[in-house]
């Protein structure tokens, strides 16, 4: 019963949690990403909604890359690409860590 409690204690203070706090975002954004490594991620499963210019469109509910990653948090970023918003589906069970570290490694390299 005890540990029944603490689970849902836990579960009931995670969304409080800032992406700062996100264990996985902080060990990715550990790593040294490899833009190189990143283009070829970018390409195969980012590009389909956010082209390969990174102007996506607008009127599919798919951000510009342009326009966003200037203003945007590296650790938010991370966050995003691991669990999704609206349209854009979570990559955390599709990616690496090394692999999220690399396609952001080229995202800034590009846009930012």
């Amino acid at each position: 019963m005890r540990r029944i409690l603490i689970a849902a204690a836990l579960l009931a203070f995670a969304p409080a949690c800032s992406e700062e706090e996100n264990p996985d975002t902080a060990t990715i954004l550990a790593l040294t990403g490899n833009a190189d490594d990143g283009q070829s991620v970018y390409e195969a499963k980012c590009a389909s909604c956010h082209k390969a210019d990174g102007t996506g469109d607008a009127s599919l509910n798919y951000p510009s890359l342009v326009e966003h990653v200037p203003h945007e948090e590296e650790a938010e970023m991370v966050t995003l690409i691991l669990d999704g918003e609206e349209a854009m589906p979570a990559f955390r069970s599709q990616l690496s860590d090394q692999e999220v570290a690399d396609v952001l490694a080229y995202i800034l390299r590009e846009w930012g």
